[in-house]
């Protein structure tokens, strides 16, 4: 499993990710042609072509592999993966990639990724015979807590790497993100929705990746989204 933590990741990440110096993120202007759509309440999915997570029993995703970089258990995203061996091409080593993206876009293109990124994992699939693959996923892993109360709903995407492309720790500017957060054609993905909220517990998904290619993570944005009350303590801030 690879995480982003250390701070030379950090600063790489921020770079990529809807992070800022201050407590409101920046937001897609007028002139931003990836931004469209209109207010999306943060608890609703809003437009995005993503599915509503399915909930599974809270012991069957397992407990989270390490404490929460903000110390609230509630950030992190942990779940089952279900995918078709048979969909495998022979002799690949697949790997399953797991990203936290916002519902929103700052950069061109990221609309057909899944939003603006936020955090990211990687899980080698040791057999994929199995058919299936836990997975854990922490919001604050990057050092910014983005709560979905004032930021909006999280896409998570889930992409089956088979040809080891899709690696995120490579990227080096958003424009090569954009490309390496992209589906091969064959490659099965999936991406659901998932609020990620300091009030409630640790979300616990059972995901299958019923979707091949770049088309499972094209959404529509959001350009604008109202805070739900009561708050959470988010770094920074996105919804009005």
């Amino acid at each position: 499993m690879s995480f982003r933590t250390s701070t030379a990741a950090f600063a790489l990440a921020c770079a990529l990710l809807a992070c800022s110096s201050g407590n409101e993120a920046a937001q897609p202007g007028a002139k931003d042609p990836a931004a469209s759509g209109g207010a999306v309440d943060p608890g609703s999915g809003g437009a995005s072509g993503a599915e509503p997570e399915d909930a599974a029993a809270p012991d069957k995703c397992g407990p989270a592999p390490s404490k929460s970089a903000c110390k609230n258990e509630a950030s992190w995203v942990r779940g089952i993966a279900h995918f078709d061996p048979s969909k495998i091409k022979a002799g690949a080593k697949p790997v399953l990639r797991a990203v936290l993206r916002h519902g929103f876009t700052l950069v061109k293109g990221e609309e057909a990724i899944g939003g603006r990124l936020h955090a990211w994992a990687s899980f080698p699939v040791d057999d994929p015979s199995k058919g299936e693959l836990p997975f854990s996923i922490d919001m604050c892993g990057l050092g910014t807590a983005m709560w979905s109360e004032e930021n909006g709903t999280f896409h998570l995407v889930l992409i089956l790497d088979e040809d080891g492309n899709n690696d995120l720790d490579e990227a080096t500017s958003n424009e090569n993100a954009i490309t390496i957060g992209t589906p091969g054609a064959n490659e099965q993905a999936k991406m659901v929705d998932v609020d990620v909220s300091c009030h409630a517990a640790s979300a616990c998904l059972d995901v299958t990746l019923d979707c091949t290619g770049p088309s499972c993570t094209t959404i529509n944005p959001m350009t604008s989204c109202k805070k739900k009350t009561p708050g959470c303590e988010s770094d920074s801030v996105f919804c009005k």
